[in-house]
């Protein structure tokens, strides 16, 4: 897990240490990456590796996290009401930030995705209350159901090499039903 305080230098070597992990994924096959490496491309010592993170693959976590809170935190109540208006949402992020997803796909952690999602998508259902019609077991249900289509999807749509724009996915979802239209 990471341990990472909301201080700008902490922030700031936390990114140091996924932008080192990066160049060393270039390099490396990432169960052959070493905390030296981490060190080697990040210039931050090992004893701020191991005060944020436990594991190497941590960074991939807590970076995948912040990703998923910063688009999910971005929805209005509008668009969380709206499925098509949160998923054409959605993808203009990813289509912009979609490097960690690249890289968790390559390394075959969709596990990390769905997780990071999961949570996140909890925090907003927080926020905005659950869906009028659904009762707490249904909703969470519901959470679940669209965690793994929207993972499936963002993976598909990378897998695929990102050729289509929210726009086209919108219109492949509507095709294919498996988000009505209200």
């Amino acid at each position: 897990m990471y341990h990472i305080s909301k201080d700008k230098r902490c922030l700031a070597s936390a990114n140091q240490m996924y932008e080192g992990l990066q160049k060393a994924m270039k390099e490396k096959a990432f169960n052959d990456i070493t905390i030296s490496d981490i060190q080697k491309y990040s210039y931050v010592a090992r004893t701020t590796f191991y005060r944020d993170f436990d594991s190497i693959a941590d960074i991939l976590y807590w970076k995948c996290d912040n990703c998923f809170k910063e688009v999910l935190d971005s929805f209005t109540q509008k668009e969380f009401l709206n499925e098509f208006a949160m998923l054409d949402h959605y993808f203009d992020y990813w289509m912009k930030h979609s490097d960690i997803l690249e890289q968790l796909i390559k390394i075959n952690r969709i596990d990390i995705i769905y997780s990071c999602h999961s949570k996140n998508a909890e925090d907003l259902a927080t926020k905005y209350g659950r869906l009028p019609h659904m009762d707490e077991v249904t909703s969470k249900y519901f959470l679940a159901i669209r965690t793994s289509l929207t993972i499936a999807i963002l993976t598909t749509w990378i897998q695929g090499g990102k050729k289509e724009t929210p726009g086209q996915i919108e219109k492949i979802i509507k095709e294919t039903k498996v988000i009505k239209e209200e």
